[in-house]
């Protein structure tokens, strides 16, 4: 893995060949200097409409994009991007029907390993997190 840290275009290019981040239609930003990775609404990600609530599934998708999105980020690891070990979510409280944004940080990184932290949150409720999880990527050499 190089030390070099790619823009949020170049981890949108590595993102873009990922089939699912597409269909979700996933969107990296960076919003001053921190990358911000953005699934926006759909019809196809709500997982009950009585609720009205987005599907867990689809926003444990965006937490594990996030995460590697930020790894691919500060490793540069463009090439051969790192594969998830595991993932523990957390669901906070309902998510509306509106576009969900996901901010990650790497906790810790060793030669074989990385942990990052992902928070989600939506515009209706910015202050409070929807979703949190702890990713661990196995890092390709």
């Amino acid at each position: 893995m190089s030390g070099a840290r790619m823009s949020a275009a170049a981890v949108q290019q590595v993102i873009d060949r990922m089939p699912f981040a597409r269909s979700l239609g996933i969107a990296i930003v960076d919003v001053d200097s921190r990358l911000q990775t953005r699934m926006p609404y759909a019809e196809t990600v709500v997982g009950n409409p009585r609720v009205p609530a987005l599907h867990g599934g689809a926003l444990a998708s965006l937490m594990q994009i996030a995460a590697a999105a930020e790894l691919i980020r500060v490793t540069g690891a463009a090439a051969r991007p790192p594969r998830m070990f595991s993932i523990t979510a957390e669901y906070l409280r309902s998510a509306v029907l509106e576009d969900t944004l996901a901010t990650a940080a790497v906790i810790s990184r060793s030669r074989r390993f990385a942990n990052l932290r992902v928070e989600l949150r939506q515009a209706s409720s910015a202050e409070r997190a929807i979703a949190a999880a702890t990713v661990q990527f196995r890092l390709v050499d």
